[in-house]
């Protein structure tokens, strides 16, 4: 009778912890969540580092427009197709082939 006992009880304690092991993975805070919202959250960390970045080139850029003349004449010209008084425009169009 007693060794009867001692089997339940280590069932018992067998199954309980198969059942604690079975939540800890796959319990909504378990191991394959936390896993996967590890993931997430390196993902939105790169991609947060890569907006940072392309802030900090637009406002490189932005002061550079501000105060750079010489950068601001290239673009009215290559972009705006300005030119100065007196200039004259000459486009050449490329070669067409037969």
């Amino acid at each position: 009778m007693h060794g009867l006992i001692v089997r339940v009880a280590l069932s018992v304690a067998g199954l309980l912890t198969f059942a604690i092991l079975v939540l800890a993975v796959f319990n909504d805070n378990g191991y394959l969540a936390v896993r996967h919202k590890r993931q997430k959250l390196s993902s939105i960390e790169a991609e947060n580092a890569a907006i940072i970045a392309e802030i900090q080139r637009l406002s490189e850029e932005n002061e550079r427009l501000r105060s750079d003349p010489s950068l601001i004449e290239k673009i009215a010209r290559e972009e705006l197709k300005l030119v100065r008084p007196g200039e004259v425009v000459i486009e050449v169009s490329p070669a067409t082939r037969n």
